[in-house]
């Protein structure tokens, strides 16, 4: 095949010229981050099914283009960053089809492009749930996103990351191969309801932040709605007192989410509230699952207004959603987890939080009266429950050292921590500061601000100081033995496996993908 020097009239062939982007606004946007800018790539490609992505991949790779897939584009760590301008992406939120709900066999067939919120509320008119369901950034964010990123929240704390909600998947490979996995893949036309007949394929494409390839239908385990639920808040004044409380209802597997907040990142939150209306519209959940929509509207009500308060103190809170089958099951389950929070000096405060992310699980944030005019930089870590309080000490400890120069920067830090499964504690870090050019480019919404992106390089002092601190503190959590979600091009993946570990990685993305065109430099893979 004779190599194309422009790619475009090429793959205007296979979509249309409307769904093939080449505009500097569509391609520096495409090339964007959360947190930082890449090399601008030469296309944009918008695909509607799996067999015009095949065509897409095949055609891009023949080329010597690399491609890149894309969907919510909520990445803080270079996921779908190209790094050289030889590059295609594909934005794959045109796959938006729920297929199949089947609520004999327990599950449900989605193209990755649909968004988390529009899956929920799909399911949800049906009584049943996927036991993970979804980010805090699910109004926009995809399913494809959160599978190569390795997402956790809703549901985490009961039932894992989102890959332990996967039954099987269907994914394009980097010659326009398109392959089943689990039973999905058999050839006598078994039904996608077994994950493990054989070696897990479905693992493989797994949390590798897309690059193996590009994932174009999942299918995920379903349970029954949970009928009732039980809310709590929980207020510590010391930091390690309020994390071994945390640990200790995530070992004991009470909780649904169980999550905290610190200090700062509480105050954040606050902020991010608008006022009385605007907190009884996001309530609705709450409001209209009460015994009646009065009593549910009064209880939000008073929800909106004590969290006023709680927002307020300098405190650490603790977050919990307890799911269950009874009524007395959920009570018994909250009643055990205030036991562990009374054992470890916390006090009840009013569930504000809990309640109403319940009540309306996805909510879109990039709204001028809800966003912070403030950058903000995550970096996440996992660690077992034997190890975090030393990770949380060390951690404190690199900002302490680093007390003047953050200052200085006015560069702020909040942190937040999750219990995932029984086995894991998620700590983030995040650092706040000012910065006009990554608060115009950090937009979910398409558009973009080019003369600013253009200016990339001349951003501010505390940009640069919030980079290299992030780096100090991925090194932190790589010296306590820590691993990460949302791998992206940032987290120390490959060069931290073992040689052998290392050596069957890259033996697979070398079956799957030759001449590594997808995604290059995704986990680390950049031969």
């Amino acid at each position: 095949m004779t190599v194309l020097n422009n790619i475009t009239s090429a793959l205007q062939a296979i979509v249309g010229e409307d769904r093939v982007l080449t505009s500097l606004e569509e391609r520096t946007f495409y090339s964007t981050d959360m947190s930082k800018v890449g090399e601008i790539v030469e296309a944009v490609v918008r695909v509607e099914n799996a067999e015009e992505l095949s065509k897409v991949v095949s055609t891009c790779t023949a080329n010597d283009r690399i491609v890149i897939p894309r969907g919510g584009g909520f990445s803080y760590t270079g996921g779908y960053l190209p790094v050289s301008e030889q590059t295609v992406t594909v934005d794959l939120r045109g796959l938006n089809r729920v297929l199949e709900i089947n609520t004999e066999d327990m599950y449900v067939v989605v193209e990755t492009g649909v968004t988390w919120e529009r899956l929920y509320e799909a399911l949800k008119a049906k009584g049943v749930r996927t036991p993970y369901f979804g980010p805090m950034s699910g109004y926009n964010a995809t399913v494809g996103g959160a599978l190569s990123q390795g997402s956790i929240f809703l549901g985490s704390t009961q039932y894992g990351t989102v890959a332990d909600s996967v039954l099987a998947l269907e994914v394009v490979l980097a010659d326009g191969t398109i392959l089943k996995t689990g039973s999905w893949s058999s050839t006598i036309g078994t039904k996608p309801f077994f994950r493990n007949y054989g070696p897990d394929m479905t693992g493989v494409f797994l949390s590798d932040t897309g690059a193996l390839g590009f994932k174009t239908k999942a299918v995920l385990k379903l349970i029954p709605f949970p009928p009732f639920q039980q809310y709590g808040s929980f207020a510590f004044d010391e930091e390690l007192t309020a994390v071994k409380a945390l640990s200790e209802v995530g070992r004991a597997g009470l909780a649904a989410e169980c999550y905290l907040w610190d200090p700062y990142f509480v105050h954040q939150m606050s902020k991010n509230s608008t006022g009385l209306a605007e907190d009884l519209k996001y309530l609705t959940g709450v409001a209209t699952g009460g015994s009646s929509v009065i009593k549910g509207l009064i209880n939000a009500a008073k929800i909106a207004i004590a969290g006023k308060r709680v927002f307020s103190k300098n405190i650490f809170i603790l977050n919990i959603v307890v799911d269950d089958v009874t009524d007395a099951g959920a009570n018994g389950r909250i009643n055990a987890i205030r036991a562990i929070v009374d054992k470890n000096d916390g006090r009840e405060i009013p569930a504000s939080a809990p309640m109403a992310l319940r009540g309306t699980p996805f909510t879109n944030f990039n709204v001028e009266e809800r966003r912070l005019k403030l950058r903000n930089l995550p970096t996440n870590s996992f660690s077992p429950h034997s190890k975090i309080a030393e990770v949380v000490v060390a951690v404190r400890g690199l900002f302490a050292k680093n007390k003047d120069l953050l200052e200085r920067n006015k560069i702020e830090v909040g942190c937040i921590y999750f219990a995932v499964s029984n086995q894991a504690v998620t700590f983030e870090p995040l650092f706040y500061w000012e910065d006009e050019e990554h608060f115009l480019h950090n937009r979910i919404a398409e558009r973009t601000d080019v003369d600013s992106l253009k200016r990339f390089s001349d951003r501010p002092e505390a940009t640069k100081v919030a980079v290299a601190l992030r780096k100090e503190l991925s090194g932190v959590f790589k010296e306590h033995g820590c691993v990460h979600v949302q791998i992206g091009k940032s987290y120390p993946y490959l060069e931290t496996r073992e040689p052998a570990t290392a050596a069957l990685l890259t033996a697979i993305k070398k079956a799957v993908d030759p001449n590594n065109m997808v995604n290059r430099g995704s986990l680390g893979l950049t031969k």
